[in-house]
């Protein structure tokens, strides 16, 4: 008989190991043995969380979810529960003001997003919106009617209601007794938080999945939610022009996560019957790999995937949005990059090893995703084994050539 080990600690990684070969019901044992011995170990209730999304059992693992604070404890930059404001649980928005925050990565922010118009259709009186700096105008740009402002402005968001209490009086005290001090500073952030308003509810954007679904599930309303900057896709798509005529197909292989990357990646060996494909360009959309290494792969292997040197997609948000948005079709394993085409409403294909991650459950239905319409997912049958995926993904790309 097998022993099992007897440390909530080593259970938990039994159990990620299972699901990373897709025994989903052997981590669902392991996770749920290791609370058994330690209610409160919260990367085991994160794990059981996710697993129950995964299959779809959202209510199951909504409360279990909030577990993703203390498994990230003191990663997030601020303590979020310091914050004066009511945590946002689901109300009705209409007529208040809710602040969001951004949490985890740049995918994850973009698949929450897409809650967003759901909240907008509640006629809420302000949402404002602190994201990373380096996606603001993206978001500006593609949900107007909120109001987005940095991350890093956060802390004095918070700070909201004490700042139009007290500066009216300091102001007035200033003014009676002439008191030397430099009051500006303060000025301008009790004007901002005069526009700004006191927020109503506060929430981390993680909340709008855990209070969304099931009753609304962002494929079934929207085809996209993002919008690249036209001036940078008509550029994007004019320094395209000398590819001359064939289909344009964005292509990504690897994610540096250190958790899944070994089962979701796909290295470019495997996609040399998908490179092989007669009248493609195939474009990187990949970040983390050298151009140099891409290069030298194609020189070694005779075929041929553009890259740009001077383009750094992790700090270009803009840039990337629109070399995506002036794709015919993108090819993704599970990185962020799926989560940016699909917004987009970009057609994608989404490749997925047979241990894959909770925000892509199997649906039975019109949609491949919960989140993305313009995404359809191959996935893996055997763990580990891309072949049969990348022969029927460059079978696919065949067809669709041959009907242009």
């Amino acid at each position: 008989m097998e022993k099992w080990p007897e440390k909530w600690e080593e259970l938990h990684q039994e159990g990620h190991n299972a699901q990373l070969m897709g025994d989903f019901s052997q981590a669902k044992f392991c996770y749920e043995r290791a609370l058994a011995q330690k209610p409160d170990f919260a990367f085991a209730q994160l794990a059981l969380a996710q697993l129950r999304m995964m299959e779809t059992c959202f209510h199951e693992g909504r409360d279990l979810y909030e577990a993703r604070f203390a498994a990230r404890e003191g990663k997030d930059g601020f303590d979020w529960r310091q914050l004066p404001t009511p945590r946002w649980r689901g109300e009705s928005l209409g007529g208040k003001h809710l602040y969001l925050w951004v949490e985890q990565g740049f995918g994850d922010v973009i698949m929450y997003a897409t809650f967003l118009p759901h909240l907008l259709a509640q006629e809420p009186k302000r949402i404002t919106l602190g994201m990373f700096p380096k996606m603001m105008s993206l978001f500006a740009r593609s949900f107007p009617n909120i109001a987005v402002e940095s991350l890093e402005d956060v802390v004095t968001n918070s700070l909201s209601p004490l700042i139009l209490d007290t500066f009216p009086k300091l102001a007035a005290l200033v003014e009676q007794t002439g008191l030397q001090i430099d009051i500006e500073p303060m000025r301008r952030e009790y004007e901002l938080a005069l526009a700004r308003g006191v927020f109503d509810y506060a929430a981390p954007m993680g909340d709008l999945l855990v209070y969304g679904l099931p009753s609304f599930v962002p494929a079934k309303h929207q085809g996209h939610c993002l919008s690249a900057d036209p001036q940078r896709v008509d550029a994007t798509r004019d320094a395209l022009q000398h590819l001359g005529q064939g289909r344009r197909i964005g292509i990504s292989w690897y994610t540096s996560n250190s958790q899944s990357g070994s089962v979701r990646n796909i290295p470019l060996e495997q996609w040399l019957p998908v490179l092989a494909t007669p009248g493609c360009h195939f474009i990187s959309l990949q970040h983390h790999v050298e151009p140099q290494v891409i290069e030298r792969f194609c020189a070694e292997n005779g075929c041929t995937i553009i890259t740009d040197p001077a383009f750094d997609s992790i700090a270009d948000t803009e840039g990337l949005a629109a070399l995506t948005a002036c794709m015919d079709e993108v090819i993704t394993i599970d990185n962020s990059n799926a989560h940016l085409a699909g917004a987009l409403g970009v057609p994608t294909t989404l490749l997925l090893p047979k241990g894959c991650d909770f925000r892509w459950p199997l649906l039975e239905g019109d949609h491949d995703t919960l989140w993305y319409r313009s995404v359809k997912v191959e996935r893996q049958e055997q763990s580990m084994e891309w072949r049969p995926v990348m022969e029927r993904v460059a079978a696919a790309i065949n067809y669709r050539s041959g009907m242009e």
